[in-house]
């Protein structure tokens, strides 16, 4: 969420007409998920139930004429979404600024950590029936507001099995806590990573595939960081790079990383108030921002406000697309969808693709398959009370094959590494990394021709685990043995 005063601008806004029959159609109506009347600040896709498809978190935020109560939409598997936040016990009424799903307790389920700006912070286990806050009361976290949290991420930064967690906040230090594998977490204030410049996002990453996550934090109007983790022994050491690039002074608000020319490491591209930033991944600590080479960094010389931003390969070519959900909560502005041409360069392709209609005060979005078809569908939380958005993506799912990593412990398999590759010739034809982020942590592959290899390597381990052969519009399941 992005909160720049927590100010709400008002602002003239009209809903869009449907849209065009091409790649995209608006389903938040059909699917029950428009969340109106609610100022929303952020969402996490998350199989929550285990039943295969994921389901829908988001976050709210306190008006004038809204009461701000969480949703938790489960998905009934045919295109509706119910939703049980009630019924489970998340319907937390607060000013919440970002949820994150993790299996913090390894007990193969999903628990749920939502982020509150002027409150106390939330952790709640999943049960298998319904949800019980125990933040306060077993696991020990220090919910004393010494600060305004924005953003959490979930990461096993030390490789010992149990999913730690990291917070950004506004007006006080960054805090990681270390999951001690006994339901409780202790801060560790030790490490070098208590950023105190307003954080907006917070990601971890292995950028430089090591078998490590590094810690990613975007500040607003303050030089972000790269926290690099030199993971020894199991003792982490975090060494921040200060002199790179990616330190990007612009007004920041988001983040993403993903291998958009398929090499074989992780890119970067930020989003700012204004011009953003593609960070290209030339490996050995070295990124070079190729934004405006690349057609990624402004429309026609006019920035946007980007306050949420992904990866994905929606139209199945092979190579990631990136989406930008443009607005915040304070100017209405279209949503931008830019289509990787394969050659290092991208296409404005909103319209192609039936979006140039969808503008707002968009706050957050992910990307998941929804719809149980392989085609990414994405989700869109407007930080105005005028409704979120659900967009299916139409494209044929034949031409993609989706991969489900399970981690012997922690299930959902935070930091596994997956390369998509050519049966034949070994050659890379995508990778990816299960992250935390809102997008959730099943992984899409463009898959054109075939058949392919899949090998994941699992966090802490450099011997991969291959699947051989997969064809195009196959779904697998890959357990860590």
């Amino acid at each position: 969420m992005k909160r720049a005063g927590m100010i709400l601008c008002a602002a003239l806004w009209a809903w869009p007409l449907a849209l065009a029959a091409q790649s995209f159609q608006d389903q938040t109506a059909a699917s029950g998920t428009l969340n109106g009347g609610l100022y929303s600040t952020g969402l996490a896709w998350g199989d929550y139930d285990g039943d295969g498809d994921p389901d829908l978190y988001v976050t709210n935020w306190a008006t004038a004429v809204s009461v701000p109560r969480n949703a938790l939409y489960r998905n009934e598997g045919n295109g509706a979404f119910a939703d049980v936040a009630t019924t489970l016990g998340v319907d937390l009424v607060s000013n919440s600024s970002a949820a994150a799903w993790g299996d913090y307790d390894n007990d193969g389920d999903l628990d749920l950590y939502i982020a509150d700006f002027f409150d106390q912070d939330y952790l709640y286990r999943n049960n298998g029936e319904t949800f019980a806050e125990v933040g306060r009361t077993q696991a020990g976290i220090d919910v004393e507001r010494r600060g305004s949290t924005t953003s959490v991420a979930w990461g096993d930064y030390d490789n010992d099995g149990w999913l730690d967690f990291y917070l950004g906040e506004y007006y006080f230090d960054n805090e990681l806590y270390q999951n001690n594998g006994n339901g409780a977490f202790e801060a560790r204030g030790d490490l070098g990573v208590n950023d105190r410049r307003d954080a907006d996002e917070v990601s971890w990453a292995d950028y430089d595939d090591d078998g490590d996550l590094d810690l990613y934090v975007v500040n607003r109007e303050q030089e972000n960081a790269l926290y690099r983790n030199d993971l020894s022994g199991g003792t982490p050491a975090f060494a921040v790079l200060s002199a790179s690039p990616v330190a990007d002074k612009g007004i920041g608000q988001a983040a993403a990383w993903g291998d958009y020319d398929n090499d074989g490491d992780l890119d970067l591209y930020v989003g700012n108030v204004g011009a953003n930033a593609l960070y290209r991944n030339d490996g050995s600590d070295t990124f070079i921002e190729v934004g405006a080479q690349a057609g990624a960094r402004q429309n026609n010389g006019v920035g946007w406000i980007t306050a949420g931003v992904g990866w994905a390969d929606y139209d199945g070519n092979g190579y990631l697309d990136l989406f930008l959900a443009n607005g915040g909560d304070r100017q209405s502005q279209p949503v931008v969808l830019l289509a990787n041409q394969g050659d290092g360069t991208f296409a404005n392709a909103s319209a192609d693709a039936g979006l140039s209609a969808v503008r707002g005060f968009y706050a957050a979005m992910g990307w998941a398959d929804y719809d149980g078809n392989r085609a990414p569908d994405l989700y869109l939380s407007n930080g105005v009370t005028l409704g979120s958005r659900l967009l299916q993506n139409s494209a044929d799912g034949q031409g993609f094959i989706k991969v489900r990593v399970r981690g012997r412990t922690h299930a959902d398999a935070i930091g596994a590494r997956v390369l998509l590759l050519d049966a034949a010739t070994g050659e890379l034809r995508g990778y990816r990394q299960v992250g935390s982020g809102p997008g959730g942590t099943e992984l899409i592959f463009g898959a054109p021709a075939g058949p392919y290899r899949v090998e994941v390597r699992f966090p802490g381990s450099q011997t991969a685990v291959v699947i051989d052969p997969v064809a195009a519009g196959e779904e697998r399941v890959i357990e860590e043995p």
